[in-house]
């Protein structure tokens, strides 16, 4: 069904010929900024304002607030029993809608696909604002700057953010950011890629950008899942690409267990006591913990077969660590823990000290760990 019948439909049921073309161009594209709304059909931007709000009281569309005014169409249930109530030309209009319908109930489904490629980046703003620990995301330029409000919110309640983007030139295309402001970390990938964002573990947000024949999003609010997409971020992204920039002031947080260890492995293997704190939940309880202490053991396949920094596959399987604190020693483990004592959420290490340093008590957390990664490079 074209357009036009579905205006003259949507009249016939009661609504103005603004209020129709503005419910119909929220149906194809999705959510939009209430301007342009007005941008693409016949209501006039003085107008929209109150468009989109009749719309809304009469069950059509919601808006809110995201910087400016953005609406979206509702899901239509109502609606299509409505219609359909009205004969042929209104089963016509129903099914129309119903092709067009993108946006599915997002609180009752574990995994939701839409369509367009906005929705997926206006989700993952919403998730942003909501992250409580740590943000993994991979993105254009573009995408990037469309979120970066939202990523320096969270920057500022001490969520840790790592981002890629793809494309060269990073430093002067994004001079005007700051990034020191907004991520922990940022790489650039030379080769384009999907958008990804993973926050807190739980919940997931994907589309393939140029990858797909046929655009779309998935939406997932699942652990196991989100940790299959971690993994692709961490292998498939992350650890490919150069850092443009870093947060170099310690402490030094870790989002996983697997991070920290690849970092600090050979260092202990040194003599290094490494004092860390370990924010977490008890795997009997599954109740929020911190520990602070000192790692006293680390156990993953093949730990004692080389001096060098451990790969992603060193660490993918079995990986602990026991951390004694208060006189107490725990047991540590990573995403989806079952047999430690705790999961670990965020490592954060505070201090490296060796037991006869050459002139001081401390090393420089930074330093040390500098020094380590020339070392690895040099025996490479």
């Amino acid at each position: 069904m074209d357009r036009d019948p579905l205006r003259d439909a949507l009249q016939d049921a009661g609504l103005t010929a603004y209020q129709a073309d503005a419910y119909i161009t929220l149906l194809e594209q999705g959510m939009m900024p209430a301007v342009e709304v007005a941008k693409q059909c016949s209501v006039p931007v003085s107008q929209i304002y109150d468009v989109l709000r009749a719309l809304e009281g009469e069950g059509y569309v919601e808006t809110f607030d995201q910087d400016k005014l953005h609406a979206r169409p509702k899901e239509p249930i109502e609606i299509l029993s409505e219609l359909r109530s009205r004969g042929k030309l209104m089963n016509k209009a129903a099914d129309a809608i119903e092709d067009r319908w993108e946006q599915p109930a997002i609180s009752e489904h574990t995994v939701s696909v839409v369509k367009h490629e906005e929705t997926v980046v206006d989700r993952a703003r919403d998730l942003i604002r909501d992250a409580e620990s740590f943000i993994e995301l991979s993105a254009t330029v573009d995408q990037f700057r469309a979120l970066t409000n939202a990523l320096q919110d969270a920057r500022d309640r001490g969520v840790v953010i790592r981002v890629a983007v793809y494309g060269t030139d990073l430093e002067d295309r994004l001079e005007d950011v700051d990034l020191s402001a907004t991520v922990s970390e940022l790489r650039a990938c030379r080769i384009p890629g999907p958008f990804l964002l993973v926050a807190d573990r739980t919940r997931t947000c994907f589309t393939p950008n140029d990858w797909a024949n046929r655009p779309f999003g998935v939406l997932i609010d699942d652990y196991i899942l989100s940790f299959i997409f971690h993994w692709y971020f961490q292998t498939g992204v992350w650890e490919l690409w150069e850092t443009v920039y870093e947060d170099t002031e310690p402490p030094f947080p870790y989002m996983t267990l697997e991070e920290f260890v690849r970092d600090v492995a050979s260092l202990w293997r040194d003599g290094a006591d490494l004092a860390v704190t370990i924010d977490g939940t008890w795997v009997e309880t599954n109740e929020p913990c911190q520990i602070t202490g000192i790692v006293a053991d680390i156990a993953y396949p093949g730990i004692y077969r080389s001096d060098e920094h451990p790969s992603f596959e060193d660490v993918a399987g079995f990986l602990q660590l026991e951390v004694a604190a208060d006189g107490d020693q725990y047991s540590i483990g990573g995403w989806g823990a079952v047999y430690e004592d705790v999961e670990a959420v965020r490592i954060t290490l505070e201090a490296i000290e060796f037991e006869e340093p050459s002139s001081e008590t401390g090393v420089d957390v930074d330093e040390a760990l500098e020094a380590d990664a020339e070392s690895d490079s040099e025996a490479d």
